[in-house]
């Protein structure tokens, strides 16, 4: 979906004939503009607030868990690890979650997410597992700004942001490794910080259905 920022004018300009000495209207035609969508213009206004203070809360959460569970899972709580070129292909991924609440982190299963490219950017659903979670992934610069919701069912994606206030979810992706993404959700719940890991897969190991 793309906005159109320009629309097309007609302006009616006198104009004098060489032959007939009679006025013509002459027309000059602006052709429209499409700009595609950024998340500021869709991103509700209580959440903008989370996206800018989401690195200081990884930071926050990075320095509550014990420092034998921070430096195994290395780069992933780390808030300066976030590297250049962030542009995340289409296709197939491992999703392995990390859930960080009161200084303990839970780790869950290596579940599959899929990431297609769409008009708004990139897609994004998670097809297995628990927290169900479908949204869009803009990009900004050397990250992705998701916005999404919790979803009824795994492999879903009928529930939009925006629709369910209670279901909002929105985050950031970074690249921290060769083939390995970051990405941070916040609004699960207070006091929670969930993290994936995303790791490209061969489309042959994705499940099928």
């Amino acid at each position: 979906m793309v906005r159109r920022n320009g629309f097309l004018l007609l302006f009616l300009m006198p104009a004098l004939s060489a032959c007939a000495g009679h006025k013509r209207p002459a027309t000059i035609a602006v052709e429209a503009v499409e700009t595609p969508i950024t998340w500021r213009d869709t991103i509700a206004p209580r959440d903008r607030a989370t996206i800018d203070t989401l690195p200081q809360r990884l930071a926050d959460f990075g320095t509550k868990v014990p420092a034998r569970q921070r430096l195994a899972q290395g780069a992933l709580l780390d808030p300066a690890a976030a590297l250049d070129h962030a542009t995340l292909p289409p296709g197939a991924y491992h999703c392995r979650a990390l859930r960080i609440a009161r200084k303990v982190i839970r780790k869950g299963e290596a579940d599959f997410c899929h990431i297609s490219g769409v008009p708004e950017g990139l897609g994004f659903v998670k097809q297995t597992g628990t927290a169900p979670t479908a949204g869009y992934l803009y990009s900004d610069g050397n990250r992705y700004v998701f916005l999404g919701a919790k979803q009824r069912k795994a492999g879903d994606n009928a529930l939009a942001y925006g629709a369910n206030q209670a279901a909002d979810m929105v985050g950031v992706v970074e690249r921290v490794g060769n083939f390995r993404w970051r990405m941070a959700l916040a609004g699960a719940a207070l006091g929670q910080l969930d993290l994936y890991e995303l790791t490209p897969v061969p489309p042959e190991q994705q499940p099928k259905g």
